[in-house]
């Protein structure tokens, strides 16, 4: 019998999901829609070759050690989102490469000069416009870091799914930290600070033959394992932290 390590760190149970989805469709999307009302802000983005996408992320990880997926644009000022997936070393690295997730739904290689441009317009024209979208003055997210033990165990998921056969391409979907209120009640937070408020992220889901599906559907023994393990341990909800890092929390702060 195969084993697969529980995906205990980074497992979002649908409830946390779909709130952190509305909340971007519902906080940040208008915002975006109105820069052009030719260019609508996407929701997700595909990916069609899951196990292409596991070799090129590993090759991307195997020198620098962590993973950081950058938000861009291909045009300053409107909201034609793109993503772009590097390896670093560290959260505060600028990366000397750049992989595009491209309109096909497979990583391209661009040179660094595009990749620059491409973050460039989106720091420019989509940064600050929801730089008013976010909670206790925390600045929106240039890129989301994906620490080597985290991203690690999201693509041995993603390898143990496809090789039994039950997905057959990945969703990024777009999504936001919810506020305070929300973002207190989900499982990780509980008694304690949420240490990211309103902040712009990613969140992947899985697609069988171009069907959406989810972990819950496709592996219920397992998927109940988890959540008794993260419900036991506090854990999960690790879909990498937001970059530049949230400012100190006054827990109690002075009315």
């Amino acid at each position: 019998m195969d084993y697969q390590k529980l995906p205990t760190r980074t497992f979002i149970p649908k409830h946390v999901g779909d709130a952190r989805q509305n909340w971007y469709k519902t906080r940040k999307k208008p915002m975006l829609d109105k820069l052009d009302a030719r260019i609508k802000a996407p929701d997700n983005f595909t990916i069609l070759d899951v196990k292409r996408f596991i070799t090129d992320i590993e090759k991307l990880i195997e020198k620098k050690g962590n993973l950081a997926v950058c938000f861009g644009a291909e045009t300053e000022g409107k909201a034609d989102f793109v993503l772009l997936f590097a390896g670093i070393k560290k959260w505060f690295n600028l990366p000397n490469g750049y992989f595009l997730l491209n309109k096909e739904g497979r990583l391209e290689e661009i040179s660094v000069e595009e990749g620059n441009t491409l973050r460039n317009n989106y720091q420019n024209g989509i940064q600050p416009v929801l730089g008013g979208s976010t909670g206790d003055g925390d600045i929106e997210t240039e890129y989301v870091f994906f620490d080597q033990e985290t991203i690690t165990e999201i693509l041995g998921e993603f390898q143990y799914q496809t090789d039994k056969d039950r997905i057959s391409g990945l969703k990024v979907q777009l999504v936001s930290y919810a506020d305070k209120e929300a973002e207190v009640g989900f499982p990780r937070s509980r008694d304690t600070q949420p240490k990211y408020l309103e902040r712009l992220s990613i969140m992947f889901t899985y697609t069988k033959d171009g069907r959406d599906t989810s972990f819950e559907e496709i592996d219920p023994e397992r998927y109940e394992d988890t959540r008794r393990q993260q419900e036991k341990d506090k854990s999960g909800l690790n879909t990498g932290s937001p970059i530049p890092p949230p400012p100190p929390r006054n827990p109690d702060p002075v009315k």
